[in-house]
Protein backbone atom coordinates (compact mmCIF):
# COMPACT_ATOMS: atom_id res chain seq x y z
CA UNK A 1 0.00 0.00 0.00
CA UNK A 2 1.40 3.39 -0.85
CA UNK A 3 2.26 6.13 1.74
CA UNK A 4 1.05 9.49 1.59
CA UNK A 5 1.05 11.83 4.11
CA UNK A 6 -2.31 13.14 3.42
CA UNK A 7 -3.70 9.70 4.46
CA UNK A 8 -2.32 9.99 7.96
CA UNK A 9 -4.55 11.11 10.70
CA UNK A 10 -3.57 14.26 11.81
CA UNK A 11 -0.95 16.94 10.10
CA UNK A 12 0.70 13.62 8.76
CA UNK A 13 4.48 14.38 10.26
CA UNK A 14 6.81 12.21 12.23
CA UNK A 15 9.30 13.37 14.65
CA UNK A 16 12.72 12.14 13.90
CA UNK A 17 15.11 10.71 16.55
CA UNK A 18 16.47 13.50 17.17
CA UNK A 19 13.50 16.43 17.75
CA UNK A 20 13.13 17.24 14.24
CA UNK A 21 10.75 17.07 11.17
CA UNK A 22 10.18 14.08 8.73
CA UNK A 23 7.43 13.83 6.32
CA UNK A 24 8.26 10.45 4.69
CA UNK A 25 8.07 8.15 7.08
CA UNK A 26 4.10 6.90 9.10
CA UNK A 27 3.06 8.07 12.02
CA UNK A 28 2.00 6.79 15.22
CA UNK A 29 -1.63 5.45 14.36
CA UNK A 30 -4.07 7.45 16.34
CA UNK A 31 -6.01 5.58 19.38
CA UNK A 32 -9.22 4.10 18.28
CA UNK A 33 -8.72 5.00 14.57
CA UNK A 34 -10.46 2.77 11.82
CA UNK A 35 -7.84 1.56 9.64
CA UNK A 36 -7.29 -0.87 6.86
CA UNK A 37 -4.63 -2.49 7.56
CA UNK A 38 -6.51 -5.27 9.79
CA UNK A 39 -9.07 -5.52 6.98
CA UNK A 40 -6.41 -6.73 4.58
CA UNK A 41 -4.13 -8.65 6.73
CA UNK A 42 -7.41 -10.81 7.24
CA UNK A 43 -8.32 -11.02 3.80
CA UNK A 44 -4.52 -12.14 2.51
CA UNK A 45 -4.44 -14.52 5.31
CA UNK A 46 -7.63 -16.30 4.16
CA UNK A 47 -6.13 -16.08 0.60
CA UNK A 48 -2.14 -16.96 0.95
CA UNK A 49 -1.61 -18.01 4.28
CA UNK A 50 1.95 -17.56 5.31
CA UNK A 51 2.54 -16.60 1.48
CA UNK A 52 2.41 -13.24 1.57
CA UNK A 53 2.80 -11.28 5.04
CA UNK A 54 0.78 -8.04 6.00
CA UNK A 55 2.75 -5.88 8.49
CA UNK A 56 1.77 -2.35 9.86
CA UNK A 57 3.95 0.44 8.12
CA UNK A 58 4.57 1.64 11.87
CA UNK A 59 5.81 -1.41 12.71
CA UNK A 60 7.98 -1.22 10.05
CA UNK A 61 9.40 1.93 10.81
CA UNK A 62 10.09 1.37 14.40
CA UNK A 63 13.38 -0.31 15.89
CA UNK A 64 14.39 -1.88 19.17
CA UNK A 65 14.05 0.50 22.45
CA UNK A 66 17.17 0.89 24.57
CA UNK A 67 19.79 0.58 22.11
CA UNK A 68 19.19 -3.34 21.69
CA UNK A 69 18.54 -5.33 18.64
CA UNK A 70 16.44 -8.31 17.55
CA UNK A 71 18.41 -11.28 15.67
CA UNK A 72 17.50 -12.23 12.41
CA UNK A 73 15.22 -15.32 13.58
CA UNK A 74 13.42 -13.27 15.84
CA UNK A 75 12.72 -10.74 13.18
CA UNK A 76 11.39 -13.40 11.03
CA UNK A 77 9.30 -14.49 13.87
CA UNK A 78 7.71 -11.58 14.59
CA UNK A 79 6.60 -10.98 11.53
CA UNK A 80 4.85 -14.62 10.84
CA UNK A 81 3.36 -14.06 14.54
CA UNK A 82 2.25 -10.46 13.30
CA UNK A 83 0.74 -11.68 10.26
CA UNK A 84 -1.57 -14.78 11.83
CA UNK A 85 -2.82 -11.69 14.30
CA UNK A 86 -3.81 -10.06 11.27
CA UNK A 87 -6.11 -13.39 10.31
CA UNK A 88 -7.59 -12.10 13.92
CA UNK A 89 -8.32 -8.77 13.05
CA UNK A 90 -5.56 -8.40 15.39
CA UNK A 91 -8.17 -9.21 18.35
CA UNK A 92 -6.10 -9.61 22.25
CA UNK A 93 -5.84 -13.49 22.55
CA UNK A 94 -3.46 -16.17 22.88
CA UNK A 95 -2.58 -17.10 19.26
CA UNK A 96 -1.18 -20.46 18.30
CA UNK A 97 1.82 -20.38 15.65
CA UNK A 98 2.42 -24.12 13.76
CA UNK A 99 6.29 -24.41 14.60
CA UNK A 100 6.27 -25.70 10.92
CA UNK A 101 5.75 -22.19 9.56
CA UNK A 102 8.98 -21.48 11.13
CA UNK A 103 10.97 -24.44 11.48
CA UNK A 104 12.70 -23.45 8.06
CA UNK A 105 15.04 -21.35 9.70
CA UNK A 106 14.95 -22.77 13.25
CA UNK A 107 16.67 -26.11 13.12
CA UNK A 108 15.57 -27.34 16.59
CA UNK A 109 13.04 -26.31 19.14
CA UNK A 110 15.67 -24.81 21.73
CA UNK A 111 16.66 -22.16 18.65
CA UNK A 112 12.53 -21.62 18.08
CA UNK A 113 12.06 -20.93 21.71
CA UNK A 114 14.87 -18.48 22.38
CA UNK A 115 13.65 -16.32 19.35
CA UNK A 116 10.29 -15.96 21.31
CA UNK A 117 12.09 -15.76 24.43
CA UNK A 118 13.81 -12.74 22.57
CA UNK A 119 10.74 -10.75 21.36
CA UNK A 120 9.28 -11.18 25.01
CA UNK A 121 12.17 -8.96 26.40
CA UNK A 122 12.03 -6.48 23.47
CA UNK A 123 9.56 -3.27 23.17
CA UNK A 124 9.77 -1.37 20.31
CA UNK A 125 9.86 2.73 19.49
CA UNK A 126 7.29 4.04 17.39
CA UNK A 127 7.59 7.58 16.61
CA UNK A 128 4.68 10.37 15.46
CA UNK A 129 1.72 12.24 16.48
CA UNK A 130 -0.85 10.63 19.21
CA UNK A 131 -3.53 11.88 20.99
CA UNK A 132 -2.15 15.20 19.23
CA UNK A 133 0.83 15.73 20.74
CA UNK A 134 4.21 14.46 19.09
CA UNK A 135 5.36 11.22 21.03
CA UNK A 136 8.19 8.71 21.43
CA UNK A 137 5.80 5.70 22.46
CA UNK A 138 7.78 2.48 23.57
CA UNK A 139 6.10 -0.54 23.49
CA UNK A 140 6.24 -4.25 24.33
CA UNK A 141 5.72 -6.30 22.33
CA UNK A 142 4.26 -9.76 23.86
CA UNK A 143 2.60 -10.27 27.46
CA UNK A 144 2.99 -13.86 27.41
CA UNK A 145 4.45 -17.09 25.88
CA UNK A 146 4.53 -20.42 26.42
CA UNK A 147 7.34 -22.37 26.74
CA UNK A 148 7.00 -26.36 27.27
CA UNK A 149 9.05 -28.06 29.63
CA UNK A 150 10.21 -30.65 27.28
CA UNK A 151 10.75 -29.23 23.97
CA UNK A 152 10.07 -32.20 22.19
CA UNK A 153 11.73 -32.54 18.38
CA UNK A 154 8.44 -32.45 16.32
CA UNK A 155 6.49 -30.24 13.94
CA UNK A 156 3.45 -31.01 15.57
CA UNK A 157 4.07 -28.67 19.14
CA UNK A 158 2.99 -25.24 18.23
CA UNK A 159 4.17 -21.65 19.57
CA UNK A 160 1.48 -20.05 21.65
CA UNK A 161 1.88 -16.06 22.18
CA UNK A 162 0.19 -13.29 23.08
CA UNK A 163 0.45 -9.65 22.16
CA UNK A 164 0.12 -6.47 24.56
CA UNK A 165 -2.88 -4.47 23.74
CA UNK A 166 -0.64 -1.78 23.06
CA UNK A 167 1.34 -3.11 19.99
CA UNK A 168 -2.21 -4.73 18.92
CA UNK A 169 -3.21 -1.26 18.81
CA UNK A 170 -0.81 -0.12 16.77
CA UNK A 171 -1.87 -2.84 14.01
CA UNK A 172 -5.36 -2.32 14.57
CA UNK A 173 -5.55 1.68 13.53
CA UNK A 174 -2.73 1.46 10.79
CA UNK A 175 -4.06 2.72 7.96
CA UNK A 176 -0.58 1.70 5.83
CA UNK A 177 1.22 -1.28 5.42
CA UNK A 178 3.96 -3.59 3.98
CA UNK A 179 2.92 -6.65 1.67
CA UNK A 180 5.87 -9.12 2.37
CA UNK A 181 6.84 -12.02 0.52
CA UNK A 182 7.46 -15.69 2.60
CA UNK A 183 9.39 -17.36 0.31
CA UNK A 184 11.70 -14.08 -0.25
CA UNK A 185 11.91 -13.01 3.61
CA UNK A 186 12.44 -16.55 4.67
CA UNK A 187 15.74 -16.23 2.32
CA UNK A 188 17.32 -12.76 3.82
CA UNK A 189 20.53 -13.69 5.93
CA UNK A 190 21.09 -10.14 7.05
CA UNK A 191 19.17 -7.91 9.36
CA UNK A 192 19.94 -5.05 7.32
CA UNK A 193 18.93 -6.29 4.24
CA UNK A 194 15.66 -7.92 6.28
CA UNK A 195 14.87 -3.66 7.31
CA UNK A 196 15.32 -2.84 4.26
CA UNK A 197 13.55 -4.71 2.44
CA UNK A 198 10.51 -4.44 4.49
CA UNK A 199 11.13 -0.90 3.79
CA UNK A 200 11.38 -1.19 0.18
CA UNK A 201 8.57 -3.61 0.22
CA UNK A 202 6.05 -0.66 1.86
CA UNK A 203 7.47 1.68 -0.38
CA UNK A 204 8.96 0.74 -4.33
CA UNK A 205 4.79 0.54 -6.09
CA UNK A 206 4.79 4.74 -4.57
CA UNK A 207 3.89 7.56 -6.66
CA UNK A 208 7.09 9.31 -5.04
CA UNK A 209 8.73 5.77 -3.39
CA UNK A 210 12.05 8.07 -2.38
CA UNK A 211 12.99 7.90 1.27
CA UNK A 212 15.43 10.47 2.98
CA UNK A 213 17.10 10.34 6.19
CA UNK A 214 19.23 11.12 8.12
CA UNK A 215 22.35 8.59 9.32
CA UNK A 216 20.73 8.24 12.91
CA UNK A 217 17.69 7.19 11.89
CA UNK A 218 19.20 5.24 9.08
CA UNK A 219 21.49 2.90 11.50
CA UNK A 220 18.49 2.57 14.17
CA UNK A 221 15.91 1.54 11.25
CA UNK A 222 18.48 -0.88 9.84
CA UNK A 223 19.02 -2.21 13.66
CA UNK A 224 22.89 -1.62 13.48
CA UNK A 225 23.95 -2.05 16.91
CA UNK A 226 24.77 1.62 19.02
CA UNK A 227 28.36 2.57 18.87
CA UNK A 228 29.65 0.42 15.83
CA UNK A 229 30.27 1.42 12.41
CA UNK A 230 30.53 5.34 13.23
CA UNK A 231 32.32 6.34 10.17
CA UNK A 232 29.66 6.50 7.53
CA UNK A 233 32.46 4.83 4.70
CA UNK A 234 32.66 1.40 7.11
CA UNK A 235 29.13 2.05 8.47
CA UNK A 236 28.44 1.96 3.96
CA UNK A 237 30.64 -1.27 2.81
CA UNK A 238 30.15 -3.25 5.77
CA UNK A 239 26.17 -2.76 6.39
CA UNK A 240 24.25 -0.56 3.74
CA UNK A 241 25.80 -1.81 0.71
CA UNK A 242 25.60 -5.26 1.59
CA UNK A 243 22.02 -5.40 2.50
CA UNK A 244 21.59 -3.43 -0.88
CA UNK A 245 23.18 -6.13 -3.02
CA UNK A 246 21.17 -8.82 -0.87
CA UNK A 247 18.01 -6.89 -1.78
CA UNK A 248 18.31 -6.29 -5.02
CA UNK A 249 18.52 -9.95 -5.46
CA UNK A 250 15.89 -11.22 -3.67
CA UNK A 251 13.00 -8.79 -3.67
CA UNK A 252 10.86 -7.28 -6.71
CA UNK A 253 12.56 -3.98 -6.37
CA UNK A 254 15.72 -2.48 -6.98
CA UNK A 255 17.41 -0.28 -4.09
CA UNK A 256 19.66 2.36 -4.78
CA UNK A 257 21.53 5.43 -2.62
CA UNK A 258 23.28 7.90 -5.20
CA UNK A 259 25.98 9.86 -4.27
CA UNK A 260 24.43 13.25 -5.94
CA UNK A 261 21.49 12.94 -3.03
CA UNK A 262 23.61 13.07 0.06
CA UNK A 263 24.21 15.64 1.85
CA UNK A 264 27.13 16.09 3.43
CA UNK A 265 28.13 19.20 5.60
CA UNK A 266 32.02 19.29 5.01
CA UNK A 267 33.22 15.87 4.62
CA UNK A 268 30.82 14.31 7.22
CA UNK A 269 27.44 12.78 5.17
CA UNK A 270 24.24 13.95 7.45
CA UNK A 271 21.53 12.59 5.25
CA UNK A 272 20.93 9.84 2.20
CA UNK A 273 18.43 9.38 -0.07
CA UNK A 274 17.03 5.43 -0.47
CA UNK A 275 15.26 5.47 -3.99
CA UNK A 276 13.43 2.39 -4.53
CA UNK A 277 12.42 1.27 -7.96
CA UNK A 278 9.83 -2.01 -9.39
CA UNK A 279 11.51 -4.08 -11.34
CA UNK A 280 10.85 -4.78 -15.28
CA UNK A 281 10.14 -8.06 -16.59
CA UNK A 282 13.76 -9.17 -17.16
CA UNK A 283 14.76 -8.60 -13.75
CA UNK A 284 11.31 -10.04 -12.18
CA UNK A 285 11.89 -13.08 -13.98
CA UNK A 286 15.89 -13.50 -13.09
CA UNK A 287 14.95 -12.44 -9.20
CA UNK A 288 12.77 -15.97 -9.14
CA UNK A 289 14.84 -17.75 -10.63
CA UNK A 290 17.63 -16.67 -7.83
CA UNK A 291 15.13 -17.55 -5.36
CA UNK A 292 14.87 -20.62 -6.55
CA UNK A 293 18.73 -22.03 -6.72
CA UNK A 294 20.19 -23.27 -3.92
CA UNK A 295 21.07 -20.60 -0.99
CA UNK A 296 24.95 -22.66 -1.44
CA UNK A 297 26.86 -19.82 -3.86
CA UNK A 298 24.16 -17.05 -3.89
CA UNK A 299 26.57 -14.69 -2.25
CA UNK A 300 29.25 -15.77 -4.72
CA UNK A 301 26.63 -14.87 -7.33
CA UNK A 302 25.87 -11.31 -5.86
CA UNK A 303 29.87 -10.26 -6.02
CA UNK A 304 30.20 -12.07 -9.03
CA UNK A 305 32.14 -14.86 -8.01
CA UNK A 306 31.35 -18.75 -9.68
CA UNK A 307 31.40 -21.45 -7.20
CA UNK A 308 31.35 -24.84 -8.31
CA UNK A 309 29.33 -26.82 -6.40
CA UNK A 310 27.61 -30.58 -5.60
CA UNK A 311 24.30 -31.10 -6.57
CA UNK A 312 21.85 -29.57 -3.94
CA UNK A 313 18.85 -31.92 -2.66
CA UNK A 314 15.63 -30.04 -3.72
CA UNK A 315 13.66 -29.74 -0.47
CA UNK A 316 9.86 -29.30 -0.74
CA UNK A 317 8.46 -26.34 -0.93
CA UNK A 318 4.86 -24.09 -0.75
CA UNK A 319 3.35 -23.07 -3.74
CA UNK A 320 4.40 -20.67 -5.16
CA UNK A 321 2.28 -17.31 -4.76
CA UNK A 322 0.73 -15.45 -7.28
CA UNK A 323 3.57 -13.22 -7.76
CA UNK A 324 6.06 -16.31 -8.18
CA UNK A 325 3.61 -17.81 -10.36
CA UNK A 326 3.90 -14.30 -12.98
CA UNK A 327 7.28 -14.46 -12.51
CA UNK A 328 8.11 -17.71 -14.00
CA UNK A 329 5.95 -17.65 -16.73
CA UNK A 330 8.20 -14.41 -17.67
CA UNK A 331 10.79 -16.70 -17.53
CA UNK A 332 9.64 -19.47 -19.39
CA UNK A 333 8.65 -17.30 -22.02
CA UNK A 334 12.30 -16.20 -22.85
CA UNK A 335 13.45 -19.47 -23.30
CA UNK A 336 10.30 -20.67 -25.30
CA UNK A 337 11.35 -18.16 -27.76
CA UNK A 338 15.38 -19.62 -28.21
CA UNK A 339 12.79 -22.97 -28.46
CA UNK A 340 11.56 -21.17 -31.32
CA UNK A 341 7.81 -21.07 -30.00
CA UNK A 342 6.11 -18.37 -31.52
CA UNK A 343 6.11 -14.76 -29.21
CA UNK A 344 2.19 -14.04 -30.27
CA UNK A 345 0.90 -17.42 -29.05
CA UNK A 346 3.38 -17.07 -25.77
CA UNK A 347 1.70 -13.60 -25.63
CA UNK A 348 -1.69 -15.00 -25.64
CA UNK A 349 -1.00 -17.28 -23.09
CA UNK A 350 -1.30 -15.80 -19.39
CA UNK A 351 -0.79 -17.08 -16.30
CA UNK A 352 -4.09 -18.57 -14.08
CA UNK A 353 -2.43 -20.16 -11.00
CA UNK A 354 -0.22 -22.98 -9.81
CA UNK A 355 -2.15 -25.86 -8.43
CA UNK A 356 -1.43 -29.33 -6.79
CA UNK A 357 -3.01 -32.29 -8.56
CA UNK A 358 -4.24 -35.65 -7.15
CA UNK A 359 -1.33 -37.12 -7.54
CA UNK A 360 0.69 -34.35 -5.64
CA UNK A 361 2.55 -33.25 -9.08
CA UNK A 362 1.99 -29.49 -9.25
CA UNK A 363 1.21 -27.75 -12.35
CA UNK A 364 0.94 -24.60 -14.32
CA UNK A 365 -1.99 -23.80 -15.28
CA UNK A 366 -2.17 -21.15 -18.23
CA UNK A 367 -5.47 -19.30 -20.31
CA UNK A 368 -5.48 -18.53 -23.68
CA UNK A 369 -6.98 -15.61 -25.03
CA UNK A 370 -8.26 -17.02 -28.26
CA UNK A 371 -9.49 -20.99 -28.27
CA UNK A 372 -7.12 -21.34 -31.27
CA UNK A 373 -4.06 -20.24 -29.14
CA UNK A 374 -5.17 -23.11 -26.81
CA UNK A 375 -5.21 -25.29 -29.78
CA UNK A 376 -2.24 -24.55 -30.81
CA UNK A 377 -0.08 -24.79 -27.85
CA UNK A 378 -1.35 -27.76 -26.98
CA UNK A 379 -1.05 -29.64 -30.25
CA UNK A 380 2.51 -28.36 -30.74
CA UNK A 381 3.85 -26.92 -27.70
CA UNK A 382 2.88 -28.44 -24.40
CA UNK A 383 6.35 -30.90 -24.69
CA UNK A 384 8.20 -27.34 -24.62
CA UNK A 385 6.18 -25.58 -22.11
CA UNK A 386 6.60 -28.80 -19.92
CA UNK A 387 10.25 -29.10 -20.26
CA UNK A 388 11.21 -25.53 -19.58
CA UNK A 389 8.63 -25.58 -16.29
CA UNK A 390 10.64 -28.57 -15.28
CA UNK A 391 14.14 -27.32 -16.05
CA UNK A 392 13.49 -23.98 -14.52
CA UNK A 393 12.05 -24.81 -11.29
CA UNK A 394 14.27 -28.27 -10.94
CA UNK A 395 11.43 -30.63 -10.90
CA UNK A 396 9.27 -28.92 -8.70
CA UNK A 397 7.15 -27.79 -11.12
CA UNK A 398 6.09 -30.74 -13.76
CA UNK A 399 3.30 -30.11 -15.73
CA UNK A 400 1.12 -27.54 -17.42
CA UNK A 401 -2.70 -27.29 -18.21
CA UNK A 402 -3.79 -24.92 -21.15
CA UNK A 403 -7.34 -23.51 -20.72
CA UNK A 404 -9.15 -22.04 -23.64
CA UNK A 405 -11.56 -19.21 -23.02
CA UNK A 406 -15.55 -19.74 -22.99
CA UNK A 407 -17.42 -19.19 -25.94
CA UNK A 408 -19.50 -16.44 -25.63
CA UNK A 409 -22.67 -18.60 -25.59
CA UNK A 410 -21.59 -20.47 -22.58
CA UNK A 411 -20.40 -17.43 -20.90
CA UNK A 412 -22.87 -16.63 -17.77
CA UNK A 413 -24.87 -13.73 -17.51
CA UNK A 414 -24.73 -11.10 -14.70
CA UNK A 415 -28.54 -11.00 -12.98
CA UNK A 416 -27.35 -7.12 -12.53
CA UNK A 417 -26.89 -6.40 -16.23
CA UNK A 418 -29.86 -5.21 -18.60
CA UNK A 419 -31.39 -7.44 -20.33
Amino acid sequence: MPYRPQDVAGPGIVIDMDGGVDTSVPALAEENALGLTAKVAAATFERDGYKHLIKAAEAVYSYPANGSRLSLPAQKMLNFMIHLAGSQNFANKLYRLPKKVVRGNHKGNERIFDAVKEIYESSLVVIGPFRGRRSRAELRILSSYVRPEEEIESDSADIHFQFTDAFLELQRASKLWARLSGPAMVKVTSTYALKLYEIGMQRYQMDFPSLALDIDTLRRLLNVPEGAYKDFGILRTRTIDRAIAEVNQLAPFRVEMPEAKMVRRGRKVEEVTLDFFAKDEDEVADTFLERERHSVGRRARRIGKVEKLEPAVVEATPLPDADDANALWAAARHALLAKNVPAPLLRDLEVERIEETARGERRLVLVAGHPATAQTARMNHEPSIRSVLVSLTSGSITGVEIIAPPRRKDRAVDPASPA
